[in-house]
C-alpha cells in the first residue's frame, strides 16, 4: 500500500486536480489498510457536488479491488471521489489569459455549437450539451481551464462508455467524440459536450499541439428546453 499513499500524495500536489478534502482521505485510507498519518493541513477550495451514491460507491470497490490499476485508469476527478475528495472547479477569471489564451474553445449552449479559435483561424462545430433538466451542462458565463485530456477515456459513471479524445474540465464535464452524432444540434449527453468523431479529434489535436496550459474552455447561453 505504500505505493497506493505515495501515488495519492503525487496527485494531491499536482496542480489543478481536484481539492484536497483531507479530513475524507483519513476517513478512507484505514478502509484500504493504509496509515493516514504524514498528511499535510487542510486546503480550502471551491467544491461542486458529489454524484450520486451508486457511482461513488462502485468507484470505491474498484479501488479496494486493485488500488495500483485503479489509480493508472482513472481520471483525477474517479480518483478523488474514491478516496472521499471534493472534486474542485477550475475557473479562470482572469481577462488576459482569458483572451491571450492560444486556443479558446467557447461552448454556447444555446445554439448548439462549439467555437475553436486558434492562431487567427475561426471554426465552428456542432456539439449536443447535457440534456435537461437533469443533466444540464453547468458553469454558463464561466470560463475554465482545462484539466486532463485522454486520446481515450473510458466513463466509469455510465457504463464504460468510450469518450475518444476527451478534454476535461469544470470537474467531470468533457469535450468528447460521440457515436451519436445524428444527436448532434440539440442537448442529448449527461453533461458532457458531444462532438462529431472528426471534429472531436480535430479539437484535441490542435490543442494538445498549442499546449493545455494555453487553452482556454468558456460556457455561453442557455440550454434549449427539449
Amino acid at each position: 500500500m505504500n505505493k497506493l499513499i505515495t501515488m495519492l500524495l503525487l496527485v494531491l500536489g499536482a496542480a489543478p486536480a481536484f481539492s484536497a478534502d483531507l479530513a475524507g482521505i483519513q476517513k478512507q485510507l484505514p478502509a484500504l489498510g493504509a496509515a493516514a498519518a504524514g498528511l499535510p493541513g487542510p486546503l480550502t477550495v471551491p467544491l461542486v457536488p458529489q454524484p450520486q451514491n451508486e457511482s461513488v460507491d462502485s468507484l470505491r470497490a474498484e479501488a479496494l479491488a486493485d488500488p495500483a490499476r485503479f489509480l493508472d485508469e482513472h481520471s483525477p476527478y474517479e480518483i478523488g471521489l474514491a478516496f472521499g475528495l471534493q472534486p474542485s472547479r477550475f475557473p479562470v477569471t482572469d481577462k488576459k489569459r482569458i483572451e491571450g489564451a492560444l486556443v479558446k474553445l467557447t461552448v454556447d449552449l444555446s445554439k448548439q455549437r462549439l467555437e475553436m479559435k486558434s492562431g487567427g483561424a475561426v471554426k465552428v462545430f456542432r456539439i449536443s450539451s447535457g440534456r435537461p433538466p437533469e443533466n444540464t451542462t453547468p458553469g454558463s458565463g464561466k470560463c475554465y481551464a482545462p484539466d486532463f485530456m485522454e486520446s481515450m477515456h473510458y466513463s466509469s459513471l455510465y457504463n464504460s462508455a468510450p469518450m475518444p479524445h476527451s478534454i476535461f474540465f469544470n470537474g467531470n464535464i468533457a469535450v468528447h467524440a460521440t457515436a451519436a452524432e445524428h444527436l448532434l444540434g440539440r442537448p442529448a449527453s449527461h453533461g458532457c459536450i458531444r462532438l462529431s468523431r472528426a471534429d472531436a479529434k480535430t479539437v484535441f489535436a490542435e490543442v494538445k499541439a498549442k499546449g493545455k496550459a494555453n487553452a482556454i474552455i468558456c460556457v455561453t447561453g442557455v440550454t434549449p428546453k427539449p
